[in-house]
């Protein structure tokens, strides 16, 4: 007669060991076109100072130049595109968020996991 076992892995473990790693991210970002070429300079600082003091590495910075929007935001129908590299722990993404949100500088971002 044949047994059969099985094993149940409980859905925690997968997340603690995921905890804690480095994923490489892409940052799309859209900063106010009112802004000048040094505010717009100090933000990207800002971003990437920020990304390595939350323990990540910045690998590439495309600046994709000032384009017009699809639908008015802020106001604003044009924005400077940003697109940004960089690997980070995946629990200080959401501080990264936190931060994106806060600047007014940024009208819009998306973060998403780089494959």
């Amino acid at each position: 007669m044949v047994t059969k076992t099985t094993t149940k892995v409980s859905k925690s473990a997968g997340v603690a060991s995921s905890v804690g790693s480095q994923r490489n991210y892409e940052l799309m970002l859209v900063i106010n076109p009112r802004c000048t070429d040094e505010k717009l300079s100090a933000t990207m600082d800002a971003i990437t100072q920020f990304i390595t003091e939350l323990g990540g590495t910045v690998a590439e910075i495309k600046p994709l130049g000032k384009r017009k929007l699809a639908y008015p935001i802020e106001h604003c129908s044009e924005g400077y595109y940003q697109l940004v590299f960089f690997n980070l722990k995946s629990t200080s993404s959401p501080e990264l968020e936190n931060r994106m949100n806060i600047s007014e500088e940024i009208i819009r971002y998306l973060l998403k996991v780089a494959e």
